[in-house]
């Protein structure tokens, strides 16, 4: 049931990050909500906290989002997971469902590539 729900980490700064859960189906009459709670850290104490899958749309539109401020960043050192539940309802029937877990992580800039003259 979790494959027509897809999470995607959006950006993420050492201010907030921004979380998006997806529904891959007709979404006439669908409602999402949900919650993602953390982080947990098995290497660390931490102090979780929930934040609410919202939809800043129409209130149909299939996708949901959150955002967590100040998060803690995933490393292998430090492995910070957020506990991510979200679904999906027409009507009162429930017809997807996603839990699991994610790490939220920055991405390195990409550096632009160099090129030896005459070469490209």
């Amino acid at each position: 049931m979790s494959a027509d729900i897809e999470i995607v980490v959006g950006d993420v700064t050492d201010v907030e990050a921004r979380v998006f859960a997806r529904y891959h189906g007709e979404i006439t009459g669908v409602v999402m909500r949900g919650t993602l709670r953390g982080p947990f850290c098995e290497k660390a104490r931490t102090l979780p906290a929930e934040f609410e899958f919202r939809d800043f749309g129409d209130g149909h539109s299939g996708q949901v989002e959150t955002i967590v401020p100040d998060p803690c960043m995933w490393t292998p050192e430090m492995p910070h997971l957020y506990q991510a539940d979200v679904e999906a309802r027409r009507g009162e029937q429930r017809i997807a469902e996603y839990h699991g877990t994610i790490g939220l992580r920055r991405l390195a800039p990409r550096r632009p590539v160099d090129f030896a003259p005459g070469t490209g």
